[in-house]
């Protein structure tokens, strides 16, 4: 749901929630207190949208630094103009790193907001301001579910992340241990097994963008297909993927074919059938979405990473590597959705910061958020936050996720037709229908990782967890990769990748030195 809220005084006591694990919030004390304030289902859903908002300060434009390359660099896919930056050299990436922070720090916002509000949801304190039936359930789903989403998150990239799964009262509370193995991975997927059952099929027209059964299921394919890579291609994970994979409305999978594949990254068509989990972006005056909030009163979305705009200064300027660029074939409609090259789309001129020849990544450039009039949807003023949502998950990402799943337990009849209904709606969607990407007679392993390559491509972290989970389940191995592997375009002298070290990132420096029992578990290996 779209919306830019005005900052609220009831958020002084609020999400006062003491973490040492993030970042101290800033925030003016008012009259109102936490036992005084929830009057309403209006204000609760203030409390819920909280912890939504935090999204714009990692997808936004606006904030305390660049974190494009945090999800963006590290893989094979995507580059950044200049010599190399740490996060795809991994030449001195470390502790002191910036990025790192701010993304450690977000997560941890998101999950102290999740949490004090599972806490008066867990409690009968609110059961008399509900008048709803159904929606405390779907607003503890809601919680569950973005709790779940930055728990993975920060499994993924550093594993040994603090678990916190309440609320924290005091400071001394707030000195959490690192957790161990998979507890963090394994917190996420029982969170979202609690979660589904609760969420809602779908949400009224002012409220889309709202957590649901299907993003819960879906998540619970991506994370169990995740766990099992980790845990020795664990059969009954794959199960269980494919349970949470039934699970999901019929009618979404019927209508995946017909939402097309630039529709997936158009303001036009957002939050339709085929997205599951959206940033709702917004920078209009007068929507409706007063169920988010953010600190930064802004809630706009960032894509000039891919193009000339001078607001891209903090972050550098993003675009498609060799390899990606070659594995496209030249006929596949996904190809132009994703870059164009000297016949990028800049709406006759309007767009003075897309040069049609500007020579950069071989003269190719991002479009997926921003192709042709896509990018309209601008602040008037600087004409730097966007109005068009980020997409976080995906049926098509599901649906290769069911479809690993099934080649796993050797049904790979199963597997084969969940990837062609990928190619087939690619195909379809443009007009008359192309002959690319051909639908496939036989599917490998090899087949499905290189379509979640050209599905996903510039997207939000996944080309890099993959390639980390398919390494630990044996199907590529890192350790062999050259610089050429990672399509690292500089001198292949800067790059050093060590598998041995960079397969997690270091633990962010201030989390250590304020938390002792981080302080004693030391560094992630390597650093």
């Amino acid at each position: 749901m779209k919306g830019k809220v005005a900052c609220c005084a009831l958020l002084s006591v609020l999400f006062l929630s003491l973490y040492s694990c993030e970042r101290a919030l800033d925030i003016n004390i008012s009259a109102k207190s936490e036992e005084n304030y929830f009057g309403t289902e209006n204000q609760i859903t203030m409390g819920i949208g909280g912890a939504y908002a935090v999204l714009a300060d990692i997808y936004g434009g606006i904030g305390d630094g660049s974190k494009y390359q945090f999800w963006l660099l590290p893989g094979d896919d995507i580059t950044l103009d200049g010599t190399g930056n740490s996060y795809e050299s991994f030449s001195s990436i470390n502790g002191s790193n910036s990025s790192l922070a701010i993304m450690w720090s977000k997560y941890y916002l998101i999950i102290s907001r999740c949490n004090f509000m599972l806490e008066k949801l867990n409690s009968n304190v609110l059961d008399s301001v509900y008048k709803t039936a159904g929606l405390k359930n779907a607003n503890k789903a809601e919680m569950l579910f973005l709790r779940s989403w930055c728990n993975f998150k920060l499994w993924d990239n550093w594993r040994k992340a603090p678990l916190a799964d309440k609320r924290i009262h005091s400071v001394d509370d707030g000195y959490l241990p690192p957790s161990k193995g998979l507890e963090l991975l394994d917190n996420a997927i029982s969170s979202l097994e609690e979660a589904a059952p609760l969420a809602k099929d779908s949400w009224d027209d002012l409220n889309l963008g709202r957590i649901t059964k299907d993003a819960c299921y879906g998540l619970l394919v991506k994370l169990y297909v995740t766990r099992a890579c980790y845990n020795s291609k664990n059969a009954e994970d794959y199960g269980k993927a494919l349970t949470a994979f039934g699970n999901i409305s019929p009618d979404r999978l019927a209508s995946f074919g017909s939402v097309k594949y630039g529709e997936c990254f158009d303001y036009r068509s957002e939050n339709n059938a085929e997205s599951l989990f959206e940033f709702q972006a917004s920078i209009a005056e007068g929507h409706s979405g007063l169920w988010q909030y953010n600190s930064l009163g802004q809630i706009s979305a960032f894509y000039h990473y891919g193009d000339g705009h001078w607001s891209n200064y903090s972050c550098g300027i993003f675009g498609p590597t060799q390899k990606l660029i070659n594995a496209f074939d030249q006929d596949d409609p996904r190809k132009n959705e994703t870059f164009r090259g000297s016949d990028v789309d800049n709406c006759g001129g309007d767009f003075w910061w897309i040069n049609q020849n500007w020579g950069k990544f071989g003269n190719n450039q991002l479009v997926k958020y921003t192709n042709g009039s896509r990018g309209k949807v601008l602040d008037q003023t600087f004409q730097i936050g966007s109005n068009n949502n980020t997409r976080l998950l995906r049926l098509a990402d599901v649906k290769l996720c069911a479809a690993e799943a099934y080649l796993a337990i050797g049904n790979s009849d199963a597997a084969m037709s969940q990837i062609n209904d990928v190619r087939e709606r690619a195909r379809n969607s443009v007009s008359p229908p192309s002959a690319a990407p051909a639908a496939l007679t036989s599917v490998t392993m090899e087949d499905l990782m290189k379509e979640r390559m050209l599905e996903l491509a510039a997207e939000d972290g996944h080309r890099w967890s993959d390639l980390r989970r398919w390494h630990a389940a044996g199907y590529i191995n890192l350790a062999t990769w050259t610089a050429a592997d990672f399509g690292f375009p500089y001198n292949a002298s800067f790059f050093r990748f060590d598998v041995s070290r960079h397969l997690l990132f270091p633990i962010p420096n201030e989390e250590i030195s304020r938390n002792p029992l981080m302080a004693a578990s030391g560094q992630n290996p390597g650093y």
